[in-house]
């Protein structure tokens, strides 16, 4: 009889709790999706809202705003879920898996796993592709596990040109667009004047190149800097292609020597290896504040450097640790021995290195500009030299910006346009309306006008870029993996490029995407990762995890 006593108090007890457990569950805070302003941007974040709405019966809000201020409030940690994404800086899986190391620049999300870390850190330094290649596979795998963002698409472009624009390069790797090569032929009115009119879409944030790290402004900086390489229209990288003539390599790929051109910036001051030294030190330095300064790393000691502690302005030790970190950038393996040589170390061999050094950050600084104007560099057209190409000759914020021809750069007798005219309009009909009345001579086509133009020279590039929703894994929300992995699941991948898209996009099953390459050359995604994702939802499994995740955490569902 005690015992059937006790087992009915403890029944009794247990459902007690329960029901206790029940009432205390908290009703679920609102939750925000940020996104960016412009028409297209805003269409592709409803998308989204209404799969999650859809398959999980959360409404989101979402939360639009002009592309400088979401870089500003990722940057600063500053949301709950963003709709972002990430184009190649260079062709190796690296370029998409070092930014989710723990504190990495670019790990918007606070996310962190030691795992994770130590297999990134052996494919940075291993010399063997192919230890290389297993350990960013298992890496990718960890991270899609764990969900700190949820990959959605691989992004296909689709443009149309008029018939008289030759030679435009469009890149699936690096800055995009290169316009050196770029003419007009057969233009009405003639092509004396030689010129394109094109659309960016956007202000460009960041004109330098230290601190740049938005596609906009790599398009103006890529036209208007050149680094010791630059890749030919069949993305090749050849001795003599930048202001590197030529280069030697040591046995063991450690050391790289560069033997630089005659060559002036703009303002008629001669281009340097001391420039190089000083731009990509600058870029280390971390008073910089430099968020690409992680590609560096491969440099010898840049990693070091770039860590160490930056003093605030009350620190009684200030002038003490400005000095530590100067007498630390000494050390980094960055070296002009004289004005046409420049000696680099790295850290170990770096079979991508090449790629590097045609990235934007690794283009040289005008060390007679910037110290001279410190923060201010590069905010206007009087305000910053150029070395590339082309040149900023007209500023209008937010409106225009007009590149000349450089008559300094020191291949300028192969640049034949005399400038590039770029208007920064954010709506999707307007810039095609422009193009029917060969206002523009070249555009983007979104989804829901493809029809309208595959039969007028429509062409489609699939892109070396991911398109993903970030989770700040410090929000009370989504802390919990599986709230991630629901709203992964929640997400018709296949569905959405066809209805949503509607522009040859493919489903993001993975992280680094198909055109990414691994050793020999194959896809990356194809021969090492496969499909990690589902191409369509999963929504019994994603209401499962969504309930289990917030009820670990208190909240009732939906």
């Amino acid at each position: 009889m005690r015992r059937v006593l006790v087992v009915l108090v403890a029944a009794l007890v247990l459902a007690t709790m329960s029901v206790g457990l029940v009432s205390a569950a908290k009703p679920l805070p609102k939750l925000v999706l940020l996104s960016g302003d412009s028409q297209i941007a805003r269409l592709y974040a409803q998308g989204v809202q209404e799969m999650i709405r859809k398959n999980l019966g959360i409404p989101l809000e979402i939360e639009a705003v002009d592309f400088k201020t979401r870089l500003q409030k990722m940057r600063n940690k500053d949301f709950q879920i963003v709709f972002a994404g990430w184009g190649a800086d260079y062709d190796d899986p690296m370029t998409f898996l070092d930014m989710w190391i723990t504190d990495g620049p670019f790990n918007d999300v606070m996310w962190s796993n030691p795992s994770y870390d130590k297999l990134i850190q052996v494919a940075k330094t291993s010399p063997d592709e192919a230890v290389r290649m297993k350990a960013m596979a298992q890496a990718e795998k960890i991270l899609i596990g764990e969900m700190p963002i949820a990959p959605l698409y691989w992004p296909a472009w689709n443009f149309v040109e008029h018939p008289y624009v030759k030679n435009v390069v469009r890149k699936t790797v690096g800055s995009d667009f290169e316009w050196k090569w770029a003419y007009t032929e057969g233009r009405p009115g003639g092509d004396k004047d030689q010129f394109l009119r094109v659309n960016f879409g956007e202000e460009p944030p960041d004109l330098d190149p230290a601190t740049s790290t938005d596609q906009v402004s790599f398009w103006v900086i890529n036209a208007t800097y050149e680094g010791l390489a630059r890749k030919n229209p069949e993305m090749k990288i050849l001795q003599g292609s930048g202001l590197a003539e030529s280069w030697t390599v040591s046995k063991d790929r450690k050391v790289y020597t560069f033997k630089l051109r005659d060559a002036k910036w703009s303002d008629g001051v001669p281009v340097t290896a001391y420039d190089f030294e000083y731009g990509w030190k600058r870029a280390v330095d971390p008073r910089t504040a430099s968020q690409y300064a992680y590609m560096m790393y491969v440099i010898k000691n840049a990693e070091k450097v770039n860590g160490m502690e930056v003093p605030d302005d009350k620190d009684p030790k200030k002038a003490e640790k400005n000095k530590a970190i100067d007498d630390a950038l000494a050390t980094v393996g960055v070296k002009a021995l004289d004005a046409k040589t420049l000696r680099v170390e790295l850290e170990a061999p770096t079979p991508f290195f090449l790629d590097l050094i045609t990235f934007i950050t690794y283009m040289p600084s005008p060390k007679h500009m910037v110290e001279k104007l410190g923060d201010e560099y590069a905010s206007e057209v009087d305000k910053m030299v150029a070395c590339g190409p082309f040149k900023v000759a007209k500023w209008q914020h937010e409106y225009k910006i007009i590149l000349e021809k450089n008559p300094y750069y020191w291949d300028a007798k192969s640049v034949k346009l005399q400038r590039i005219e770029a208007d920064m309009i954010k709506d999707i009909a307007t810039p095609l309306n422009m193009f029917d009345a060969g206002e523009l001579d070249l555009v983007g086509v979104p989804g829901t006008y493809i029809e309208q133009y595959r039969n007028k020279g429509m062409r489609t590039i699939a892109e070396a870029t991911a398109w993903y929703l970030e989770f700040n894994c410090k929000h009370e929300v989504f802390k919990n993996a599986k709230v991630r992995k629901a709203f992964s699941l929640a997400l018709d991948r296949q569905a959405y490029v066809d209805h949503v898209l509607k522009n040859g996009s493919l489903p993001a099953t993975s992280l680094v995407p198909p055109t990414i390459h691994g050793k020999d050359g194959v896809s990356f995604h194809d021969v090492y990762v496969g499909d990690l994702l589902p191409k369509k939802a999963d929504v019994k499994l994603a209401k499962q995890l969504l309930a289990e995740g917030l009820a670990e955490l208190g909240y009732a569902m939906p």
